[in-house]
């Protein structure tokens, strides 16, 4: 007897940057989310078994641990079978972020069998998607590539307007807005509190330039010039200390050359060990203002209900600006290229903080209702969505 209940298949991939705990938190916000509309099949083969332990990966998602070195052609084996078992939909999630190219990061070998997979993919049957994601800037090839991946793909979303303008520029017509998945993170039942730090503090965490095309010497120039008038204001006048901490292992270097930069004229305290998803929200809810350059310890400081300042080059670090600008938080933005008083944009934040901090509230709650009429949309109105997307 044929079997016509509908089920779901969900791939997706675990590989990511392992050493960034702004990838760990939204990857294992999108597996949570996921599992609410089928069942998961995770790649996670050669990925660190520490990092599938933080994602929560549950072993009967595990592909290695069923299929072994299979884990990678297991679409296209379950795709095949889905011939004979119509009732299942099999969708494949790419990972979130932030996607650009240089011309050296793109073979034209690799843009071909990328895009003879996707094509593949999506004429057997399988829906790609993509959830809270950023593109950009893509060099000549790459531009190509994405423009004809999301022509196979079945939900294209990137997470703000800059990168929904920048898709259309590269002649991707069909783009949806799909909320950082930042936004919509749970905190941990246990957070770590290895981290009590007594008093008022603000904290810092850097890395060393907006993405890796930046020249970091020029970069870190500007954004020493800005900070020692933020250090100056913050601990002298406002009488805080200076907390300064990284997420990603390879911001240690940058961060603790800023320590090293203010450590013998205030009081600072440098977190030695990277921070990880338990001890972030100890750490970051207690702080009154916390400045960076990297999204998603801004974003986590949302979350934590800490006041978020981007100190960036508004003009290149569109993943940051564009989400802030999304959110009307460009206030708490600081340029570090156009030589306007920091002071005063600091003082406007300290003014205005409990307004701040209850439009960023608003904010959060609107970007979880949205992700999940969205999701639901795509995931579980499949059909009704794929002929409102066709038309």
């Amino acid at each position: 007897m044929q079997n016509n209940q509908l089920t779901t298949t969900i791939f997706c991939s675990a590989k990511t940057q392992y050493e960034n705990l702004g990838d760990l938190i939204i990857n294992k916000t999108l597996l949570s989310l996921m599992r609410n509309y089928g069942s998961l099949l995770i790649d996670d083969y050669e990925v660190p078994e520490w990092f599938c332990q933080e994602l929560e990966i549950k072993d009967n998602e595990r592909a290695s641990k069923h299929y072994g070195k299979l884990t990678r052609k297991l679409i296209f084996i379950f795709t095949l079978k889905r011939l004979f078992q119509p009732n299942n939909r099999i969708y494949l999630l790419l990972t979130p972020g932030h996607t650009y190219h240089s011309e050296k990061s793109y073979s034209v070998t690799g843009v071909i069998k990328n895009l003879i997979s996707f094509l593949v993919l999506r004429l057997i049957g399988v829906r790609i998607c993509r959830f809270g994601a950023s593109i950009g800037p893509f060099a000549t090839i790459s531009r190509i590539s994405e423009r004809w991946q999301a022509k196979f793909m079945y939900f294209y979303s990137v997470r703000d307007n800059i990168s929904k303008e920048y898709a259309h520029k590269i002649g991707i017509d069909k783009v949806q807005i799909f909320p950082d998945l930042a936004w919509i993170m749970e905190k941990p039942s246990h957070q770590d509190t290895n981290f009590n730090i007594d008093g008022e503090y603000v904290l810092f965490s850097f890395r060393k330039s907006s993405h890796e095309l930046d020249d970091p010497i020029n970069y870190q120039s500007s954004l020493y010039t800005t900070l020692d008038e933020i250090v100056k204001l913050v601990c002298t006048d406002w009488q805080k200390k200076l907390v300064i901490s990284y997420q990603v292992s390879r911001d240690y270097e940058v961060c603790k050359n800023i320590m090293d930069r203010y450590k013998g004229f205030y009081e600072i305290i440098f977190i030695e060990e990277q921070i990880d998803r338990r001890s972030v929200f100890s750490l970051y809810s207690h702080a009154s203002m916390i400045f960076s350059n990297r999204l998603h310890v801004l974003m986590f400081a949302m979350i934590c209900g800490s006041i978020p300042v981007a100190v960036v080059d508004a003009s290149k670090h569109d993943k940051i600006t564009g989400i802030f600008s999304d959110a009307g938080l460009m206030r708490l933005v600081i340029d570090i290229r156009n030589g306007v008083d920091q002071l005063k944009v600091l003082s406007n934040i300290a003014i205005n903080t409990k307004t701040i901090k209850e439009q960023i509230a608003t904010c959060i709650k609107q970007r979880k209702n949205t992700a999940e009429y969205i999701l639901q949309s795509v995931m579980c109105d499949a059909d009704k969505f794929e002929n409102s997307h066709k038309s």
